[in-house]
């Protein structure tokens, strides 16, 4: 069976609407430091939503009280080293604005910024997985993603329930 990595995603918003995201204090090989949502690698056997709430502690000192909405599964291929990674993020509750962060030593600074504030900050590869998040986010519905893109349809297409059979 092929290897893949998991990691997790956590999409923090304040009651104002702003979105949080961290800047690397130390690029990846290869590429620029750059802005990023509270993000990382599942431990071994660690469920997707525990990764995401671990990653979040771990890098802005917020523990969210409610359920994480699944917001996009983004498969990323093989590339620059790395095997595949599967990329689960999630959408925790709005925060109120000033909630404190704490950072980690993974990053230097954090901004709170609307979703349009945030595109001039974008590495190009990030343009069209923010826009599939933000589509996501504000139809509440879930994207399915294949490198950063939108694999079947325009991101924030709410798929129907299945179904009930009759008894």
């Amino acid at each position: 069976m092929p290897r893949h990595v998991v990691s997790a995603t956590v999409l923090v918003t304040d009651t104002g609407g702003r979105v949080l995201m961290l800047h690397q204090a130390r690029p990846y090989p290869g590429h620029p430091a750059w802005w990023q949502l509270p993000s990382g690698l599942a431990d071994p056997d660690e469920a997707p939503p525990a990764t995401a709430r671990r990653e979040l502690a771990e890098e802005t000192g917020l523990h969210p009280d409610g359920a994480l909405r699944p917001l996009a599964v983004d498969y990323r291929s093989a590339a620059d080293g790395w095997p595949p990674v599967i990329d689960f993020c999630f959408a925790a509750d709005p925060v109120p604005a000033g909630t404190p962060v704490r950072l980690s030593g993974e990053h230097d600074v954090f901004a709170w910024r609307t979703w349009e504030q945030w595109e001039p900050f974008l590495q190009p590869e990030q343009q069209a997985w923010f826009a599939s998040l933000h589509a996501a986010h504000r139809l509440g519905c879930t994207a399915v993603l294949v490198d950063g893109r939108d694999s079947v349809h325009a991101a924030g297409v709410p798929v129907p329930p299945p179904a009930r059979s009759g008894s």
